[in-house]
């Protein structure tokens, strides 16, 4: 009987240290969420003017600084006095009811903004409102209640306003919103219990290292607890990669299927508006979890040898149109000496600091050149741009900093560029110099180990662009979100294409034979439900049907387990959301290969 007590107050105990520390992981992330709920805000106000009232825009702007002001009193007081186990239940309430008026404000945003019932204005509220709520999960998805507290009153109104508007396209608004926000609530539930089931046993795992630590299997008890930790980082992270992306990829692909539907300038800009939001919620949630990621140890070191000349040419593709669009000079000086590195942490070392070279600069250009020196390879990225001031130059690395923008203008990013630079060349082991002259420009440099070449290279030919139709296709979609399948059918329907779509790929051999015709390609999901890998429906299809049929898989993430089984089973990766541009563009490139490769020999002779 004592037993069972001390079973239960241990239990009791360890789950008040789980409640303590998703309390205090959600009060430490206060400063960066105040950040990015002001930027959101001024985004909306923009956006919604001037058709809105001045005053009412006003007003609404005060209550959010208000909001935010409390939440920063509160997360000094947080700072000051942390979280007690006897004030743990006060901390708590604060949060969620704090996180339910939080909730509340964005909800009023369609009674106070919609001036008309234009489906346009109504789309872009929704990217925007949705956006914001998609954003904040990602720091309230460790507690269920707090999720729930601010989903609900912030999503639910702009359903119930679409309801009363009595029009198709608001019913249809409607349904889709109704969609991604029980996405969002479901992925909320999920990742709380994973998170909480995380840290129970995390916790158990230490009382039970304390109570070993004198005998010899401790070594083996740590291990064990390393390795578990390690694999819930990484199904964490790469499940976030999935879901988190799922409401903007299918928001992407209903923005794209409306515009092939309309030709009226008005609703065009209006899409294309919706498209760029989309473009900035993917930026931003791409760097922060890539933030995170870094800071969890979820991002390995993969050393080996190779040539940078093609690492640079990319990046010269990359830039150009940039540059040339803003005026400016883009010079990419050749290096064909072999480096040893990681080829992709060090190729986003030099993207990052690339793209933040062309936007501080306005006038001149941007230089990007290497040279030896003592036996290393040294990478500089020179800019005529605005420059660093001496006292500020220390917080150029820090997440969110930025220098002449205190209007927090997105053309300008976020801040978040070189943070991500600053954690990869640590990762990397390289030292970033920088040096600048406020007016005159900026220069970052950093050395790299020299690699050595191979004996023999062969160098193979790039591929043929493909531009061909794909009208008259048939294209199998597999994805287990409806309003992606959806989304999807109506966009390749609307290319000319006929689709058959399904939630697991099960049904799909009985649709194709009462079609009549095998399908030219399949596009599926990477992560499908019940645990199921796209690659692997894939195969089957093939097995069953025809082994020779291109497939696509749709990715929220290229790890390198993605990346080895779309090797292994002949697919193309595509990350997230999906650009209408690209897919079109891969669908015409693998129908090609596919034609290609069912020529006879020597059919193209005549």
């Amino acid at each position: 009987m004592e037993r069972r007590g001390k079973v239960r107050i241990e239990r009791r105990d360890l789950a008040m240290r789980v409640r303590r520390e998703q309390l205090t992981l959600l009060y430490r992330q206060l400063p960066t969420s105040i950040t990015g709920t002001l930027i959101g805000s001024f985004v909306l106000v923009v956006a919604v003017w001037p058709p809105v009232s001045g005053n009412v825009l006003f007003a609404w702007l005060v209550i959010v600084l208000a909001n935010q002001v409390r939440r920063g009193l509160l997360y000094r007081r947080f700072a000051r006095d942390g979280i007690q186990d006897h004030t743990i239940d006060r901390w708590e309430l604060y949060w969620v009811l704090g996180s339910g008026f939080s909730g509340l404000i964005w909800g009023v945003t369609p009674f106070l903004f919609l001036t008309t019932s234009d489906p346009g204005e109504q789309l872009v509220l929704t990217v925007l409102v949705f956006g914001v709520a998609t954003a904040a999960i990602s720091f309230i998805s460790t507690h269920a209640a707090t999720s729930y507290a601010f989903t609900i009153p912030a999503l639910f109104p702009l359903i119930v306003h679409n309801a009363f508007l009595n029009s198709k396209q608001s019913y249809l608004l409607m349904v889709i919103e109704t969609t991604v926000m029980l996405a969002i609530l479901s992925f909320g539930r999920n990742y709380s219990r994973s998170f909480t089931n995380s840290l129970m046993n995390r916790f158990e795992n230490e009382a039970l290292a304390e109570q070993l630590k004198h005998r010899n299997v401790e070594l083996r008890r740590a291990h064990e607890v390393t390795k578990t930790v390690s694999r819930a980082k990484s199904q964490f992270f790469a499940a976030a990669s999935h879901d988190l992306r799922q409401p903007l990829h299918a928001l992407g692909l209903f923005a794209s299927a409306l515009n092939e539907k309309t030709h009226e300038p008005g609703v065009s800009r209006l899409v294309a508006s919706v498209k760029a939001s989309v473009n900035a919620l993917e930026n931003l949630f791409n760097e922060l979890l890539d933030i995170s990621k870094i800071d969890a140890g979820g991002v390995k070191v993969n050393l080996e040898d190779f040539q940078a000349s093609r690492m640079l040419d990319r990046l010269r593709s990359e830039f150009e149109p940039e540059a040339s669009a803003k005026g400016l000079r883009l010079s990419v000086r050749p290096c064909p000496a072999y480096l040893h590195s990681d080829p992709v942490l060090l190729e986003r070392v030099l993207r990052n600091l690339v793209s933040n070279a062309l936007r501080y600069t306005e006038r001149g250009g941007v230089l990007l050149g290497c040279r030896r020196r003592h036996g290393r390879m040294v990478f500089e990225i020179w800019d005529t741009g605005i420059g660093i001031p001496d006292d500020q130059q220390h917080r150029v690395f820090e997440e969110f900093f930025q220098i002449g923008n205190p209007e927090r203008s997105s053309k300008r990013g976020l801040g978040l560029g070189l943070s991500i630079v600053k954690r990869l060349s640590d990762l990397l082991g390289y030292r970033i110099v920088l040096t600048s002259r406020p007016g005159r420009g900026t220069t970052f440099r950093f050395s790299v180990p020299l690699g050595t070449p191979p004996e023999a290279e062969l160098l193979p030919r790039s591929p043929e662009q493909t531009h061909g139709d794909i009208a008259g296709s048939l294209i199998v979609v597999i994805d287990d979100e409806a309003a992606i399948v959806e989304g999807m059918t109506w966009l390749l329907s609307d290319w000319g294409t006929e689709v058959i779509g399904s939630a697991s790929g099960d049904d799909i051999a009985e649709k194709v034979y009462a079609a009549g015709r095998m399908p030219d390609i399949i596009i599926a999901d990477y992560w499908l439900a019940d645990g199921r890998i796209g690659a692997h429906v894939v195969e089957a299809l093939r097995r069953e049907l025809d082994p020779e049929i291109p497939a696509i898989l749709i990715t929220g993430t290229t790890s390198s387990e993605v990346v080895q089984d779309a090797n292994r089973y002949r697919c193309s990766l595509l990350l997230k959301p999906a650009d209408p541009t690209l897919l079109r563009a891969l669908i015409a490139s693998k129908l090609r290969e596919g034609s290609l490769a069912a020529e006879p020999a020597g059919a193209s002779q005549g």
